[in-house]
C-alpha cells in the first residue's frame, strides 16, 4: 500500500506495546444512555494457557528468503508418494524505481549495488516446499518478474489451477538511463499466472488478459461455479489514511466478471459502505449459488445469472469499527456437510473495537483488536446475525489469517493486539503490537482453544495457507520492524537515506540505518496439529481413476486403496486450494464427503452433488481416521461433466474383499473419458 500522507498518520498513532504481561478481565464497557450503544474504554480479555498438546510450531530451516504479500498453494509436479509435492508462488512488492525506498531483496538479488531492471518490477517467485523425499525445502522453482503491478490485487484459482489475479497498484516507472517503461500502472489489468511445467520452458509464465474499465486496488476476486471470475470493489487511486472524505472519491463500488460481460455494474452495496468497502468478503452459497457480499457490518445476495441484488440485515453491532479493511477481521464458512444439507454459516472475526465517543468516520481511532466473532446463514428464510456470541481465548487479532484444517477445525494465527492494517513497509505501521496467540475453534461446540504460541509476528502483508499433508504454513509480513519505532520516530532509523536505496538495514556500510531491523520477513513458520503424529495415519496408496490432473465429475464417485485398515477411515475431508492476501481468502471451503462403501482394503467416496457446493479446480483430499489421524492428501480436479458410477458392492462382512479388477477397469473407463471432457475444454478455451 502506498500512502502519501503515511507517515505523518502512523507517527500520530504510535502506541507503545501494552501486552507484556498476562491479563484476567474481561473487556470493559460503558453505557451511554443517549445512544444506548457500548463502546469500549478498555481493552482487557479473559486468557487461557497456550496448550502445546495441541501441535508444536517450527521454523523452515531452510528459510523462505521471499516476502509473501500474496500466497498461491498449487499442486506442482507428480512425486513418487504420498501425494503431490506443492509450490508455493509468492508475489513480492515491488522495489527500486518509483518505489525506491526499498532495497531489494538481499536473497533473490545478492548483488544489492546493481539498481537496474531487475530491481523495478514486481517478484513472483515459485517455491518446492518439500522436496522429494517429503522434507520441508525452499527450493525456488523459478523467479519472474511482472511488468504490470500486481501490488495489493485480488486473486482466486481458477478451475484449470492457474491463478487469476485482477488489479494491482499505479506505481510506475521508467529507467532514468534507458527511458525504458519498466513497471506500468497495473490498477485495470487482469492477468492470469500460469505454474510453470516441469522443465520450466516459458519466457514468463504471466499473461494480461484484458484491461477492466476502470482502476482496482484491493479488489476482491472469486471464482464461480461455471469458472467465470466475478471481481467486486477497489479503488482507483492512491489510499490516504487522513482523509477517508476525501478516499471516497476514489473508490470504486462496482463489480464485473471475467471473461467481460461487457463492462462494469454498479452495486448499491459499496455505494451504502463508502469508503469501508475495501477486499469485500465473497462467498459462492451450496444452495441458491447466489454470491454473498459482506461489507463491514451490511451485506446482500448477487444473483450471478440476473444481476438481482438482495439486501440482507447487517450487523447491529456499535462495538466495533466496520469489519472490512482498514480495521481488518477475516471471515471463515463452516464446514459443508450431508448431515445439514450442506447449510452455509459464515463467522467473522476480530477487527478494531472503537474508542470512547469516536464515530467511524476517521481511521484516527485505532483502538484495541476484538476478539469477538459473529456468524449468519446467509441462505437462511431469516438471515439473522448472532453477533459476538464466541471470543477468542486471550488478546484480540487485528488483520488474523483462518485456515480450515482436515480434522474440521479452523485456526487462527497472525495479526496485531492493536490498531489498523495499513502502512508503508519499515516507514509507519498502523498496528505493531504484534500478537504470538493461536487460536483454534471447534465449529461442532462452537468453542475456541488456545494452541501454542509461534515465534515470527505476522503483521500487515502476511498470510496463511493449508498445506497437503495437514500442515499449515504462515508467510510474509513486512512491518517486522515494529521494535525500531521510537527510533524511527527519533528520526533514527528508515528503510531508506534520501533519494538513494539503502544496500540493507543491518550492513555496516548503512551507518544511517545501523543497528536498525529489517521490516521484510522472509521466513516460513510451520504448525504441525497434533492429528499429524498420531498413528495408524490413514494412507491412500492408490487412487483409481484419479491421477492428477484427471476428472472427477459431479454426481460420480471413485475408489481409493489404502495402507491402512479401510474401514477405520471414520471421515472424508475436501478442501480446495486457495490464494490469499491482506486477511482475504474468498474461496477457501471444506466439504465433508460420504463413503458409501468401505472394506479392509478399499473406500468408495461419493463426489460432491453440484458446482454451487464445491466450485470447479482442484481439491485435496484427506482421510480422517477414527482416532483423528490424518493422512496426506491426494489432489483431485473437480469439474463439469458425464456422471461415472463404480458399482457400489453389497455391505461386506469382515471377510469381504472388494473385487479391484472390477473397480479398476470402471475407473480407467471413466478417467479415459475424464481425461477426453479436459482436452475438449482445452480446445474450446474453457480451461
Amino acid at each position: 500500500m502506498t500512502q502519501k500522507k503515511a507517515m505523518k498518520s502512523c507517527f500520530n498513532m504510535f502506541h507503545a506495546p501494552i501486552f507484556d504481561i498476562a491479563v484476567s478481565l474481561i473487556v470493559v464497557f460503558v453505557l451511554y444512555p443517549s445512544t444506548t450503544e457500548f463502546r469500549v474504554i478498555a481493552q482487557t480479555s479473559t486468557t487461557i494457557a497456550a496448550n502445546p498438546a495441541l501441535g508444536s510450531w517450527s521454523i523452515n530451516p531452510l528459510n523462505q528468503l521471499v516476502t509473501c504479500i500474496h500466497s498461491f498453494l498449487t499442486p506442482g509436479p507428480i512425486s513418487p508418494a504420498p501425494g503431490l509435492r506443492p509450490k508455493l508462488i509468492c508475489v513480492e512488492r515491488p522495489h527500486g524505481g518509483g518505489m525506491g525506498k526499498y532495497p531489494p531483496n538481499p536473497y533473490i538479488e545478492p548483488d544489492n549495488s546493481r539498481i537496474s531492471i531487475v530491481l523495478t518490477q514486481s517478484n513472483t517467485v515459485e517455491i518446492d516446499l518439500l522436496d522429494a523425499a517429503g522434507t520441508p525445502s525452499s527450493k525456488y522453482a523459478k523467479i519472474s518478474r511482472s511488468i504490470n503491478n500486481p501490488f495489493c490485487g485480488g486473486h482466486s484459482q481458477m478451475i484449470d489451477g492457474r491463478i487469476f489475479m485482477s488489479g494491482g497498484d499505479r506505481e510506475s516507472f521508467t529507467n532514468p538511463v534507458t527511458n525504458q517503461l519498466m513497471l506500468t500502472d497495473g490498477t485495470n489489468i487482469n492477468r492470469i499466472y500460469t505454474p510453470f511445467d516441469k522443465n520450466k520452458t516459458q519466457t514468463s509464465p504471466w499473461t494480461v488478459t484484458n484491461a477492466m474499465g476502470s482502476g482496482r486496488w484491493y479488489p476482491s476476486v472469486i471464482t464461480l461455479n461455471n469458472g467465470e471470475i466475478l471481481i467486486v470493489g477497489g479503488t482507483a487511486a492512491a489510499l490516504s489514511l487522513d482523509d477517508w472524505q476525501a478516499q471516497k472519491k476514489a473508490l470504486n463500488p462496482t463489480y464485473e466478471y471475467y471473461p467481460t460481460r461487457g463492462g462494469a455494474t454498479i452495486l448499491p452495496l459499496l455505494q451504502k459502505t463508502d469508503p469501508w468497502n475495501l477486499y469485500p468478503v465473497l462467498r459462492q452459497l451450496p444452495k441458491s449459488g447466489k454470491v454473498w457480499i459482506f461489507s463491514g457490518g451490511p451485506s446482500v445476495l448477487l444473483d450471478t445469472k440476473t444481476g438481482a441484488v438482495t439486501d440482507l440485515p447487517a450487523m447491529t453491532d456499535k462495538l466495533h469499527h466496520p469489519r472490512i479493511y482498514p480495521f481488518t477481521s477475516t471471515a471463515v464458512t463452516y464446514p459443508l456437510r450431508p448431515k445439514n444439507n450442506y447449510t452455509a454459516t459464515i463467522m467473522i472475526c476480530g477487527g478494531t473495537l472503537r474508542d470512547p465517543g469516536v464515530s467511524n468516520t476517521t481511521i484516527k481511532s485505532t483502538g484495541f483488536a476484538s476478539n469477538y466473532c459473529s456468524k449468519v446463514e446467509p441462505e437462511s428464510a431469516t438471515p439473522k446475525w448472532v453477533e459476538n456470541f464466541v471470543q477468542f481465548p486471550g488478546t484480540g487479532k487485528v488483520m488474523p489469517d483462518v485456515v480450515l484444517m482436515p480434522d474440521g477445525k479452523a485456526i487462527y494465527v497472525g495479526g496485531s493486539t492493536w490498531g489498523t492494517a495499513g502502512g508503508d513497509a519499515g516507514v509507519c505501521s498502523n498496528a505493531h503490537d504484534p500478537s504470538f496467540t493461536t487460536y483454534i475453534f471447534d465449529f461442532d461446540t462452537n468453542t475456541f482453544s488456545r494452541g501454542p504460541d509461534y515465534t515470527i509476528a505476522r503483521l500487515y502483508h502476511s498470510g496463511a495457507l493449508l498445506l497437503p499433508d495437514g500442515r499449515i504454513i504462515t508467510t510474509g509480513s513486512e512491518e517486522n520492524n515494529y521494535v525500531d519505532f521510537p527510533k524511527i520516530l527519533a528520526n533514527k532509523c528508515f528503510p531508506f537515506n534520501g533519494s538513494t536505496i539503502t544496500k540493507n538495514w543491518t550492513s555496516a556500510n548503512n551507518v544511517a540505518n545501523a543497528g536498525c531491523t529489517q521490516p521484510f520477513e522472509y521466513r516460513i513458520e510451520i504448525f504441525t496439529p497434533t492429528y499429524y503424529s498420531l498413528p495408524k495415519k490413514p494412507i491412500i496408496t492408490s487412487s483409481y481413476g484419479i491421477s492428477y490432473p484427471s476428472i472427477i465429475t459431479y454426481g460420480s464417485n471413485f475408489a481409493v486403496q489404502m495402507d491402512t485398515k479401510a474401514s477405520d477411515v471414520a471421515s472424508i475431508s475436501f478442501i480446495r486450494y486457495s490464494t490469499t492476501t491482506h486477511s482475504t481468502n474468498n474461496e477457501q471451503v471444506l466439504v465433508e464427503l460420504i463413503v458409501s462403501y468401505s472394506n479392509l482394503t478399499h473406500l468408495i467416496i461419493e463426489a460432491p452433488p453440484n458446482s454451487f457446493i464445491a466450485t470447479p479446480g482442484d481439491w485435496m483430499l484427506f482421510p480422517v481416521a477414527s482416532n483423528g489421524a490424518i493422512g496426506h492428501s491426494v489432489t483431485i480436479r473437480l469439474a463439469a461433466g458425464k456422471v461415472i458410477r463404480i458399482p457400489v458392492p453389497a455391505t461386506p462382512t469382515s471377510s469381504t474383499i472388494i473385487n479391484v479388477d472390477t473397480i479398476s477397469n470402471a475407473s480407467k473407463s471413466a478417467a479415459k473419458h475424464r481425461k477426453n471432457r479436459m482436452e475438449n475444454l482445452e480446445l474450446n478455451g474453457q480451461c
